[in-house]
């Protein structure tokens, strides 16, 4: 094999450019930076990411747009971009850039020091949702049609305001005690619960359940606390056991409507009533 020499002066000052390429993209396999754009409605939405410094000209570079990746390439779905500002890795083949696949940088970096991690236990798993920077999820300024706004976050603020909780709700699991979290926001939003044509919603501080039927079934205690009122409407039959009623209301038996109040015509234990029916004893 004949190699030939090559004069610095004709290559740019390299001498031997393969070796010098090869290096380069040795070198880009992988590459730390942060999310400096995002576009949630492209198909895939897309990131451009800055590697280096940007206040450098001369040691810093922005990707083209690089699409978003998923816990999943086919079949079920998992769904959390990442969002402008940060953090993640570059995994090229080859050292080709423009075929890099995005992902979290996998340490997760405090924007100050009020933010810990989700969990110091072993056994707990733990996910937390934070307040959005902006109405569109991306931090800054509002996102134009490159920016693709999520709907999901038209309640976000700037940063969060001073004193107010950034976390929007959270789910956790122990395994230690076998304890479930979820948890939202105190008095806004809901929490659905969906599935065997049965629906739980709560929304408002009500709790709303939907079904064909529904049926309690419990070994000891049954306890339902409400701070003003408690209705129950069946368009059926509506059947109740047990060893003993205590009513410390009044009751009225019969009544056709939730606000009508009938005179008292015969005083049961369990209060007044319009109408009584008794079983020969």
């Amino acid at each position: 094999m004949v190699k030939f020499l090559r004069d610095p002066a004709s290559t740019g000052g390299v001498a031997d450019p393969e070796a010098t390429d090869i290096d380069r993209r040795a070198q880009d396999v992988v590459k730390f930076g942060k999310i400096k754009e995002v576009d949630y409605k492209r198909q895939p939405p897309a990131y451009r990411v800055l590697i280096g410094d940007e206040n450098d000209e001369d040691n810093h570079n922005i990707t083209d747009w690089l699409p978003a990746g998923g816990m999943r390439a086919k079949g079920d779905r998992e769904t959390h971009f990442l969002e402008k500002d940060e953090k993640v890795v570059l995994l090229s083949e080859g050292g080709e850039l423009a075929t890099a696949q995005v992902y979290p940088a996998g340490t997760y970096t405090p924007e100050n020091e009020d933010e810990k991690e989700t969990t110091d236990k072993a056994g707990v798993w733990r996910k937390i949702f934070n307040k959005p920077k902006s109405k569109n999820g991306q931090g800054g300024e509002d996102g134009g049609e490159d920016g693709g706004g999520d709907e999901g976050g038209e309640e976000g603020g700037e940063d969060g305001e001073e004193g107010e909780d950034k976390v929007l709700g959270e789910i956790s699991y122990d395994r230690n005690t076998g304890d479930w979290l979820i948890k939202g926001l105190k008095n806004k939003g809901s929490i659905t619960l969906e599935g065997s044509g049965c629906k739980m919603v709560m929304k408002d501080g009500t709790i709303t359940f939907t079904a064909k039927n529904f049926k309690v079934e419990m070994e000891e205690n049954v306890e339902i606390e409400a701070g003003e009122d408690f209705k129950s409407t069946a368009g059926g039959e509506s059947t109740h056991e047990a060893e003993a009623f205590t009513t410390v209301a009044e009751t009225f038996l019969g009544v056709d409507s939730a606000g009508e109040k009938p005179p008292i015509k015969v005083y049961t234990e369990a209060g007044p009533a319009k109408k009584t029916f008794s079983k020969p004893g």
